[in-house]
Order: C-alpha cells, then sequence, then structure tokens
C-alpha cells in the first residue's frame, strides 16, 4: 500500500513552493468521473490521461492523476489515486486507519493535521503530514485520503511543497472532500 503511492508520488513531476495569497472559495468547474469514483475539480486543475502517466512510468497501481494546470515555480502540484485489492474485507475508516499507520514510517513523518471526512457517509481521515518519501528525497507536504469500494483500496494523496498557501490546501482539501463512488449523473437525477 505504500510502496504504490510513494513510487506513482516519486514518480510524477514535483510541486512547487507557493507563495503567500488570500484564502478564496474553491468550487467545482471540472466534474470527474471514471466509473469508479468521482471528484471534483477545482479552476486550473486537470486529470492527466492514463498515456500521460504511463509515459511517465508511473505503475500501473495508480489509476488516476491530477494535475495543476500552471507550474508554480516551474513544477506541478499532483493528486494521485492508487488502487489495491485487499485480503480481507476492510471498512473505509479501517483502511484510512492502515493508510496513515503505513506513513509513520517514512522518514523524516510529522502529522500536521487529520480531521474526520465521510465518504459516501462513511467515515475516513484527511491525513496531511509532512515526510520524505525515500532517505534521499527531500521533505514534501502530502494530503492523503484513504477509502474502499468492493475489496478495494483507493489512496488519494496529495505531494506539495514544505511551505504552500492557504488557497492551495484549500484546494486539495476541495478534491478530496469530493471523493465518492457514486456516479454524479445518478445523484442529479434524485
Amino acid at each position: 500500500m505504500r510502496r504504490a503511492w510513494i513510487i506513482a508520488i516519486a514518480t510524477l513531476t514535483l510541486a512547487a513552493c507557493g507563495s503567500a495569497s488570500k484564502t478564496t472559495t474553491v468550487s467545482c468547474v471540472s466534474p470527474f468521473w471514471n466509473s469508479v469514483f468521482a471528484t471534483c475539480l477545482p479552476t486550473g486543475w486537470k486529470v492527466l490521461s492514463s498515456d500521460n502517466l504511463r509515459a511517465l512510468g508511473v505503475p500501473e497501481e495508480t489509476v488516476a492523476a491530477f494535475q495543476i494546470t500552471a507550474p508554480r515555480g516551474g513544477q506541478f502540484d499532483t493528486v494521485t489515486v492508487t488502487q489495491e485489492p485487499l485480503a480481507q474485507e476492510l471498512t473505509t475508516t479501517d483502511y484510512s486507519q492502515a493508510n496513515i499507520a503505513a506513513v509513520t514510517a517514512l522518514p523524516d513523518y510529522k502529522l500536521l493535521d487529520k480531521s474526520v471526512v465521510y465518504i459516501d457517509g462513511k467515515e475516513s481521515a484527511l491525513h496531511v503530514f509532512t515526510a520524505r518519501s525515500a532517505a534521499d528525497n527531500p521533505i514534501r507536504r502530502y494530503y492523503q485520503l484513504g477509502a474502499v469500494k468492493e475489496r478495494t483500496g483507493y489512496t488519494f494523496t496529495g505531494s506539495f511543497p514544505l511551505s504552500i498557501t492557504d488557497a492551495e490546501a484549500n484546494e486539495v482539501a476541495f478534491i478530496l472532500k469530493s471523493v465518492s463512488f457514486v456516479d454524479p449523473a445518478t445523484v442529479a437525477k434524485k
């Protein structure tokens, strides 16, 4: 579980340092649905195609990635989604807690924040921490959310520079808090 998301994050172009800016309201301008999960992207974010992911050498466990369209300091903020088959039934809460426990072993791990979020009524945790994905990599800021659907675990991970603006933090939190396993088209019809 830990290995897949570390490889995915390390392989993609990493994000740059942010600059100070005022906090703004984040709204959905680009709904995403891939027949398994949904989320919503704010202004300035795009979906990376699976062709782009494979060209970058991202492992097959990475089923989606979202990236800021304009570089910040020459690099791009990225949110990746990895999946893994589960050997046993786990709740979203248990899977989220297992992800949190796994990343505490990363070099220079430090918890910054942990808040309860709900994915289709199931409790998870939005886990914000700093760590190195490998001993020789720089310390980065991560936003992570774990969820389960039909014995498959999904990990949503945003990778950022150590210091980011409130607006950047709000964008990644918005993307992660918008995660659902319900087709938005069926919700809109109700």
